[in-house]
């Protein structure tokens, strides 16, 4: 049996690094209203841990996609409620039904909150699992990968490196002219500023992250065409299985939707740019380096964000295509995997999902037109 947990704050939660952090009002609310999602994905008789039980109850009622067959509990009484599923005291011991915490992303934050609400520290991972996750997790994994992969595939752009001090960084802005500066952790749209000029308030924040996180992360400005991305999975075993595409949409960086799509129907999309032999070349190569670089350290599902990305040949003046091979590694479940679990099988069936904010809450819709993502 699985206990999820929909945390989105966690890649803010990482920059915190604390067992006592509290999200912030906006991500307490997505929390909050869309805390019922893991039932697009858990298995019969799994848990859903959640902050209103009847309000998410409700939620996953009015979506046919989710399973019915889950149960919602409150975090005050998770640690009854398996006690009692159990039927003993100790649900630890041997013989006793196996059980599997899966949360969106694991952080010092969530894993507070579950001693705290009386889950036994054997299920949980330990503070050295922890702090591999989020070394992980730093923007400077992403980069590393990026540099191998451009190594070692060709067609592919992007540059980036991690700077730790701001005459580096104006190093490149003018080596670059035009570049985008990151905070080491942040959630989507967040710690990412972009620099087209000596901007002082980008620079006062620059120089901030540097001060507080020992380095950020200084990339060249690409001209985005599209954006997308490859999902997987690391098991117990050290490998690595690759889930399926992800093509997203999003608004000043920030995560706004998915297509819900077959395979080939994605892979048609990306074909309009790059080659699909690019693209399996690049996922088997992500594979089988991040299978060294976990190294059976993180188990569970996990992202990378790519690009694909427009340049004006210099002769003709013709736009070419390229293939960004990661813009971001996300060590956590993703919309892509949400939206891998709820695609349909057979072609012509293309829908989109997304997460709105109306009425003063946040909402996950599925609409049967992909234009605006394509």
């Amino acid at each position: 049996m699985k206990i999820h947990i929909f945390n989105p704050e966690h890649d803010i939660a990482l920059a915190a690094d604390n067992i006592f952090w509290t999200a912030p009002h906006a991500g307490r609310q997505l929390r909050a209203d869309l805390g019922w999602i893991p039932a697009l994905w858990a298995d019969v008789g799994d848990i859903v841990v959640v902050d209103d039980v009847n309000a998410s109850e409700s939620a996953a009622r009015r979506c046919p996609l989710s399973n019915s067959n889950v149960h919602f509990v409150s975090l005050s009484k998770l640690a009854f409620l398996l006690r009692r599923i159990c039927g003993c005291q100790d649900i630890t011991s041997p013989g006793v039904m196996p059980i599997e915490f899966c949360p969106w992303g694991w952080d010092k934050a969530i894993v507070g909150q579950l001693r705290r609400s009386g889950i036994d520290e054997s299920f949980l991972p330990d503070d050295i699992g922890l702090d591999v996750i989020r070394n992980l997790s730093d923007r400077s994994t992403s980069s590393q990968l990026l540099h191998s992969l451009r190594q070692n595939v060709t067609q592919t752009r992007g540059e980036s490196l991690s700077v730790g001090s701001m005459e580096e960084l104006l190093r490149y802005f003018s080596k670059w002219s035009k570049i985008v500066v990151k905070s080491p952790w942040s959630s989507s749209g967040r710690g990412v500023r972009y620099m087209f000029d000596e901007n002082p308030n980008v620079l006062r924040w620059a120089d901030k992250v540097l001060r507080t996180m020992g380095h950020v992360m200084v990339e060249r400005y690409q001209n985005k065409i599209l954006d997308f991305g490859m999902e997987f999975t690391a098991h117990s075993d050290g490998s690595i299985r690759y889930d399926g595409l992800s093509v997203f949409d999003t608004q000043n960086g920030a995560y706004t939707g998915n297509i819900l799509a077959t395979e080939d129907e994605k892979v048609a999309i990306l074909e309009r740019y790059v080659e699909r032999q690019l693209l399996t070349e690049v996922q088997l190569f992500i594979a089988e380096w991040m299978k060294q670089k976990i190294n059976g350290c993180y188990v569970g599902p996990f992202g990378v964000d790519m690009m694909v990305v427009g340049e004006e040949d210099s002769v003709s003046g013709e736009l070419k295509y390229y293939l960004h091979p990661c813009v971001e590694i996300n060590l956590r479940r993703t919309m892509g995997h949400v939206a891998l679990s709820i695609s349909p099988k057979e072609e012509g069936l293309c829908k989109t999902m997304r997460v709105s904010y109306e009425g003063g809450s946040y909402h996950l819709r599925i609409a049967n037109n992909h234009e605006i993502l394509v």
